[in-house]
């Protein structure tokens, strides 16, 4: 079994050198397996970060939400806190919180109930569904107050052996590029 923080580190570095045309191809095809869930198809609200730098790119899962006419809403990080906020589309954003977009403050809060599916990223999944983000615990914290449906999109090649830490909470589906991925 792998030390979180090792696995950390050394996931990102590797992430790192992932180039770009590979990072776009592995999206696409994770976003089209997202598509063919059943949670997804019946969700009329999508919550959903916002991609930055190495991460698996959800331009394409908000463009499609957005057509479809779902109701969309990204993360905002406030202290320790993450709320989410109902978006329309690019003009909503701004940077924000360790440089990343983030719904204007003018949009309004959206609140997740159990059909809310909420598109998790993270470093790395084990087969359980607890994930190895950037170590601050935003969705873990979020998890443990709100119930949706909890979908990690991940790499095939980054679905690791770890032991999670007491107070991860795992998500129900892990969506990579060739496979998807239900936990208990």
């Amino acid at each position: 079994m792998q030390v979180k923080s090792e696995l950390r580190k050394r996931l990102l570095e590797a992430r790192s050198r992932i180039p770009e045309s590979v990072r776009r191809e592995l999206s696409e095809r994770i976003a089209e397996n997202l598509f063919m869930l059943r949670e997804f198809k019946e969700a009329e609200t999508i919550f959903c970060y916002i991609s930055k730098e190495n991460e698996i790119s959800t331009e394409k899962i908000i463009s499609h939400c957005l057509l479809k006419g779902k109701r969309i809403a990204a993360p905002v990080c406030k202290g320790e806190e993450m709320i989410f906020r109902y978006i329309k589309g690019g003009d909503d954003l701004e940077k924000g919180s360790f440089s990343v977009y983030e719904p204007k403050s003018g949009c309004e809060e959206a609140k997740a109930d159990r059909e809310t599916v909420c598109v998790t990223p993270a470093l790395c999944f084990n087969e359980n569904g607890f994930r190895i983000g950037y170590g601050k615990g935003f969705y873990d914290r979020f998890f443990e107050k709100n119930e949706c449906v909890r979908i990690g999109l991940c790499y095939e090649d980054y679905i690791r052996d770890f032991v999670p830490d007491v107070n991860d909470k795992a998500v129900n589906v892990i969506v990579t590029e060739d496979r998807i991925i239900r936990t208990k």
